[in-house]
């Protein structure tokens, strides 16, 4: 039409958008909503006798999550975006820093060997139960060491943290804030990651305001980031700082040993010398680590030869072959497998070690709610729905809407185990029926 003007266009080549306004007060309202819900939680009683309230509310705080999910293509150009992402995962880890560990004493053995290293003690040899350690027992922290009878089962670089913090102070807090500082400099790096990418830095959201996440590691203190923060500095560093990659996964395999399973991966993209000191670092680490866990009170080897919780397809594996070791070593064997097929299917370290975790997580023995979060660690780079259902459904492994007898000793049952991995497997099954129609 003569006369008409065209519309204004902006750098991009798209037509000019309204202010970001409704956007941003939109998120900072889903941002406000998890916090808040947050807050609830940690005003319960201890969650495990109120289990019903604890679930529920972590339930809405997935709701929370979910739409701010749905809306990231949205938000994902909101100016400041990275800022406001991290100060509402920032804000939702103080809510449950104050909290006791209620779901689990694991950080109770946490203190308790970072006193006995700080001591000058050697926690892979001398079990809580050792007269030795006798006068480092205390009221509040000792009485609460899970397995006092086994030694460590912990790295050495773990054991150098609890040391730290031990020395510094001796108490539940101190750790707690170990890890979520270390849980939250992982946030950072995500983001640093997806802007290497080309990605906005709000997607690290998929990570930082993920309900397992904060409850797990800020409310429960389990130590996993403290190792996961260094697996992403070995993504982030591959291409650009080999030397400083190679480290960072050394580093990050002397705290804890999953990410040993992206190691082949970034392997094949080291220079020579990167290869060298990953290789002395771990021979050296490690070599030492296995001698000191042989004796007959070892944690590892109990770990190794008889634990197991919340598994499906090893339940399987395990009438199937008759056994546990034949299982486990069948559970070795496919991801093995898993690996070699991430080895040829990918380049990119990143996706190559995701589909890795993923598959030994599915078919281990132990999968433990806070173990979903190192495949979690993989989700801002490519959502996946059924990973993040599964995050929602991995809350029952404490119970089902109400407290047990057995407390934390509580095994979820299998017809549940299968309502916890079956739920995502059905979203998984459908989402792919759903793509294949739509290439025909």
């Amino acid at each position: 039409m003569a006369g008409a003007r065209a519309p204004l266009r902006v750098a991009g080549g798209g037509p000019a958008s309204r202010p970001p306004w409704g956007a941003a007060l939109e998120l900072a309202a889903l941002g406000a909503g998890l916090t808040f819900t947050f807050g609830l939680m940690a005003a319960l009683p201890p969650w495990l006798s109120s289990l019903g309230r604890f679930q529920a509310l972590y339930a809405l705080a997935f709701v929370f999550f979910a739409l701010a999910l749905m809306r990231m293509r949205r938000y994902a150009a909101l100016p400041h975006v990275a800022l406001a992402v991290f100060g509402v995962a920032l804000a939702a880890r103080l809510a449950l820093l104050p909290v006791s560990p209620w779901l689990s004493d694991d950080l109770y053995r946490y203190a308790w060997e970072g006193r006995v290293v700080a001591a000058g003690h050697d926690p892979w040899r001398e079990s809580p139960l050792d007269p030795a350690l006798a006068p480092l027992r205390d009221r509040v922290i000792w009485p609460r060491v899970n397995h006092p009878q086994l030694a460590t089962i912990y790295p050495p670089l773990a054991e150098a943290g609890f040391a730290l913090v031990a020395r510094l102070r001796y108490s539940v807090t101190a750790f707690k804030l170990w890890v979520v500082l270390h849980d939250l400099a992982l946030v950072a790096l995500l983001m640093a990651i997806l802007r290497s990418r080309g990605r906005s830095p709000a997607w690290a959201l998929t990570y930082a305001w993920n309900p397992l996440a904060v409850v797990e590691y800020a409310g429960s203190g389990h130590n996993d980031p403290t190792a996961m923060v260094w697996l992403a500095l070995a993504l982030l560093a591959a291409e650009r700082r080999p030397a400083l990659s190679a480290l960072a996964l050394s580093a990050g395999a002397l705290v804890k040993l999953a990410p040993l399973v992206a190691l082949p991966f970034l392997w094949r993209g080291w220079t020579w010398r990167a290869r060298l000191a990953c290789a002395v670092t771990l021979a050296a680490g490690l070599g030492w680590f296995w001698t000191e866990t042989r004796g007959g009170s070892s944690g590892l080897r109990a770990y190794w030869e008889t634990w197991r919780n919340n598994e499906l397809v090893f339940h399987y594996l395990e009438r199937w072959t008759g056994g546990f070791a034949p299982a486990r070593a069948l559970v070795l064997a496919l991801t093995a497998a898993a690996l070699a097929w991430a080895w040829r299917r990918w380049r990119d370290p990143a996706p190559a070690a995701r589909f890795g975790l993923r598959a030994a997580t599915l078919v281990a023995p132990v999968v433990h709610p806070w173990y979903l979060g190192w495949p979690l660690l993989f989700e801002p780079l490519a959502p996946s729905a059924p990973w993040l259902l599964l995050s929602l459904t991995g809350v029952l492994n404490y119970g089902v809407l109400a407290p047990t007898a057995e407390g934390r000793g509580y095994h979820l049952p299998l017809a549940w185990r299968w309502v916890e991995y079956g739920a995502p497997l059905l979203l998984a099954l459908v989402l792919a029926a759903f793509r294949r129609l739509r290439r025909r």
